[in-house]
């Protein structure tokens, strides 16, 4: 099994839920290959452990992420979103409530009949209210062009550049300090 690397930190469970899809700009990359990724990707984002995604929860769960992606760069860019993905999304929303619980480590999970579907439930959910909300202005997009990334600028002064300054901002930086390196001073 190919082990995809996920991001997350990214501010809002939407959006690490969107960047299971990378490099949108070009080459895009999935990273929902197989059911066990979306599990994966599930539990390290703490939205839900174990839960056994089949086949065609993880057709469902792409679809989603992708209604959510255009929504919020609609919204973002303050224009209609398409119809057809604000019904997929308030159709999620409206499924049983997923309830909250503590896992053995104390940290909380999402439980429903079905623990891969309260996980999409909680996220369309989680979409709407991001979309809605406050936190709809302080999203970002990374400032490297490789990076297809939004993120929720939560510094003081809402003047953050990178989805992470360990991988993308390092490699600004230090592709930055090579340039400098590299031209001669002037005389």
């Amino acid at each position: 099994m190919n082990q995809h690397e996920f991001r997350v930190a990214l501010g809002h469970p939407a959006l690490e839920f969107v960047a299971t899809r990378a490099r949108r700009r070009a080459g895009p990359v999935e990273r929902l290959v197989e059911p066990a990724d979306l599990s994966r990707w599930l539990e390290l984002a703490g939205i839900a452990g174990g839960a056994g995604c089949d086949r065609t929860l993880l057709v469902r769960a792409r679809e989603l992420r992708e209604a959510i992606y255009r929504i919020v760069v609609a919204a973002r860019e303050d224009h209609p979103s398409a119809r057809a993905d604000r019904e997929l999304v308030n159709a999620w929303a409206r499924r049983r409530a997923p309830s909250p619980q503590l896992d053995p480590d104390l940290r909380m999970t999402l439980i429903g009949p079905d623990p891969c579907r309260a996980a999409l439930t909680q996220l369309a959910r989680d979409a709407i209210e991001l979309v809605a909300g406050r936190e709809l202005q302080r999203i970002r997009d990374c400032a490297d062009p490789t990076c297809s990334l939004m993120f929720i600028d939560h510094s003081p002064p809402g003047r953050r550049r990178w989805c992470s300054m360990e991988r993308c901002g390092n490699r600004a930086k230090t592709a930055s300090y090579r340039r400098r390196r590299r031209t001669p001073p002037r005389a």
